[in-house]
């Protein structure tokens, strides 16, 4: 009797442990870091800068990229400048999970560029990829977006870590292993598109400056 309790004793210790060894932990999400090395959050506004000094161009900004006339309106495009020194337009990251209060890899964010002080007929901020779902071949960027808008998978991001120092913005409309990058179409005046050649690899740099959304 006592053999048989000695056994079973050892082969439930043998079962525990083989469990703890095979069961992998829920992987801890990285923080997302500016070039200074400080975490992104979500009440701070930020650049959106090539990681590629020299000719690798600048920021991204609100614009109209190429093939469009003098009658445009609406939406704007999501571009990348070719200006290596200009840093772009301010984007703000808003967490899909409301009390996030810091910016991590492979978290879903809305992107939206930061106004100062709207005006006009065309204040749409929010990215999204325009067109989706569809089978274009790039899709583009645009300022169409609805910030907090579960239901719009087409205006949700993640950011990963690229290189050492750099990073990526990803498109995952589905959740992970769905996922796309997000590249630069040169042909179309540096518009920002998925199901391109290439990948955007970028750095974030705070924004300083106290604008008028900063003191109201």
């Amino acid at each position: 009797m006592k053999s048989v309790v000695l056994l079973i004793s050892f082969l439930l210790a043998f079962w525990c442990s083989c469990t703890s060894a095979t069961t992998t932990p829920n992987p801890v999400l990285q923080v997302v870091r500016d070039i200074n090395g400080d975490i992104l959050t979500p009440d701070s506004r930020y650049f959106v800068v090539s990681a590629i000094t020299g000719a690798g161009g600048g920021g991204v900004f609100r614009g109209i990229g190429a093939g469009h006339d003098a009658n445009f309106v609406c939406p704007f495009q999501v571009v990348q400048s070719g200006r290596d020194l200009y840093r772009g337009m301010p984007v703000i990251f808003k967490p899909k999970a409301g009390k996030q209060v810091e910016i991590t890899e492979s978290s879903d964010v809305n992107i939206e560029f930061y106004i100062d002080n709207p005006s006009g007929i065309c204040n749409n901020t929010v990215w999204q990829v325009e067109g989706f779902p569809g089978h274009d071949i790039p899709m583009y960027l645009t300022t169409f977006g609805e910030a907090g808008n579960v239901k719009n998978v087409a205006a949700w991001f993640q950011i990963k870590k690229s290189e050492s120092f750099w990073y990526k913005l990803m498109f995952c409309p589905f959740g992970e292993p769905i996922c796309t990058d997000i590249g630069i179409d040169y042909t179309a005046g540096r518009r920002l598109a998925i199901r391109t050649d290439n990948t955007f690899k970028l750095v974030f740099i705070k924004d300083t400056n106290i604008g008028i959304k900063s003191i109201l």
